[in-house]
């Protein structure tokens, strides 16, 4: 016996649509993707600065959003201190008006390295998404040397 592919009518109008629940469970398990689990790193959440870029102890990210992650890092006198570019924009690493050091570092890909010889607290900033001062704004962050 044939039968139609169409939707069966009732009295109160046609099938109830299953796209709601269809949409809203999508869209649910976006959600639960997208935030990812939690994280156990002291550097922050998320699995690190971007584009797979995880700090550690002595690198620091650059964060889709603009920001260096960790924005704080404590580290030895001695100790070198690597920045990864970890979101491909455009950035630098420049030491701040009242820093312990002065530095000027492009960030465009890939990373840099500065040596931390003295005690003494060190703020820096991107110069293209930061704003200079004594602390600076923005895209900023501090390095204490012990």
């Amino acid at each position: 016996m044939y039968s139609p592919r169409f939707p069966t009518l009732h009295a109160g109008g046609s099938m109830p649509s299953k796209w709601p629940s269809l949409v809203s469970g999508i869209a649910g398990a976006l959600l639960l993707v997208s935030c990812g689990g939690g994280s156990t790193s002291p550097y922050g959440g998320g699995g690190g600065g971007g584009g797979g870029c995880t700090p550690t102890a002595t690198k620091i990210c650059t964060a889709t959003v603009d920001q260096f992650n960790p924005a704080t890092l404590t580290v030895a006198a001695g100790t070198t201190v690597t920045w990864e570019n970890g979101d491909g924009g455009g950035h630098t690493v420049t030491s701040a008006t009242g820093s312990a050091d002065t530095y000027d570092l492009a960030l465009a890909s890939g990373t840099v390295s500065h040596q931390f010889t003295t005690a003494g607290t060190y703020n820096y900033y991107c110069r293209n998404h930061g704003l200079n001062g004594t602390p600076p704004t923005g895209m900023h962050g501090t390095i204490t040397v012990q």
